[in-house]
């Protein structure tokens, strides 16, 4: 069996490509690298058990028994496979890398994300993605996103935003389900959908009818937001709200059936409408870029991944087919009233 391939059926998730660019080594990013390094020697050598030592508890822990029998048996070494970084972040016990995985034997390539943790002082692999084709920039400082800017660090900072104005021509504001604030500071862009009435909390259950359709039934969906950066760039921005489905095992080990629960993801697409990153929140997962509380849903989107500099002029408008929200320019935020 070949490990990469047992990796993709793992951790196989949403994909994404940046540009290539020389890797720098100081220090942590050294250590990551060498990590990296050591997953290419699995790799080369079918070595499964060298496989699981470099990964984090976290991981082993929610492997399928059947994957992590058939890993561990080893399986297909591929001794001139070639690990290549293209690129690396470091913030403090957490790291991401994106590289890219090249076999010359069978001609095959592949680009992957790798998230690392320092866990008992080693450098372990936390979660890992491929894709056939490379990854967007957005995608490293979404994984690895900047400190919070002076917007989320001021008291109460929604409460100092306008909100869009709504299109009346359209839909009569008794109507409108969805309202839309948006600001930005020197690390995101922050854009807040405030609904008609509470929204049903990440990880609440569902009706078994809600299960069985998929459908979690409730508001409309939010807007899809199209971010205009100039002339030539954008980026499609929407959060829906999806029935999570996953097996229950008993005490014994059994199957006792599915726990259905609310879930929220988070899409982001390129200007040409391809997907290049999603984030999902539940009943066991958390995003740092998305957020539902209340009748709120609060989405936080990385300048730097977006390759915004300074005071770069953002424009947002509704991208679905009714133009219910009016396009307008995103303000920064000054902290005043």
């Amino acid at each position: 069996m070949n490990l990469s391939f047992a990796i993709c059926l793992f951790f196989v998730q949403q994909v994404a490509a940046p540009a290539a660019e020389d890797v720098k080594v100081p220090g942590a990013e050294k250590a990551v690298l060498a990590t990296y390094k050591r997953m290419e020697q699995a790799d080369r050598k079918g070595d499964g058990e060298l496989w699981f030592t470099l990964r984090d508890r976290k991981t082993l822990e929610a492997m399928d028994p059947a994957l992590k029998a058939a890993i561990k048996k080893g399986g297909h070494a591929r001794p001139k496979v070639q690990y290549e970084p293209s690129a690396i972040r470091v913030q403090g016990t957490r790291a991401v890398l994106i590289g890219k995985v090249f076999d010359p034997d069978s001609g095959s390539v592949q680009y992957d994300t790798v998230l690392f943790a320092v866990e008992d002082q080693e450098w372990k692999v936390s979660r890992e993605q491929f894709s056939e084709s490379p990854f967007d920039p957005f995608v490293l400082s979404a994984l690895m996103p900047p400190e919070d800017g002076a917007f989320m660090r001021a008291a109460e900072p929604w409460k100092r935003i306008t909100y869009a104005g709504i299109n009346t021509q359209v839909v009569k504001l008794q109507n409108v389900v969805w309202k839309v604030q948006a600001t930005r500071d020197e690390s995101f862009l922050y854009v807040r959908f405030e609904a008609l009435s509470l929204l049903a909390p990440p990880g609440s259950k569902v009706t078994p009818q809600a299960a069985k359709s998929g459908n979690p039934g409730g508001l409309p969906p939010s807007p899809t937001i199209r971010v205009k950066l100039g002339d030539d760039r954008a980026f499609l921005v929407s959060v829906r709200d999806l029935v999570s489905t996953k097996g229950i095992i008993d005490k014994k080990g059994k199957s006792a059936g599915d726990r259905n629960t609310i879930a929220y993801s988070l899409f982001v697409k390129n200007g040409a409408g391809e997907d290049i990153y999603e984030s999902t929140i539940g009943d066991d997962t958390v995003s740092k870029l998305l957020a539902v509380q209340g009748k709120f849903i609060d989405v936080k989107l990385p300048l730097s991944g977006m390759g915004v500099d300074g005071g770069a002029a953002i424009a947002l408008e509704e991208a679905d087919a009714v133009m219910q929200i009016l396009p307008f320019t995103v303000e920064a935020f000054t902290g005043k009233e």
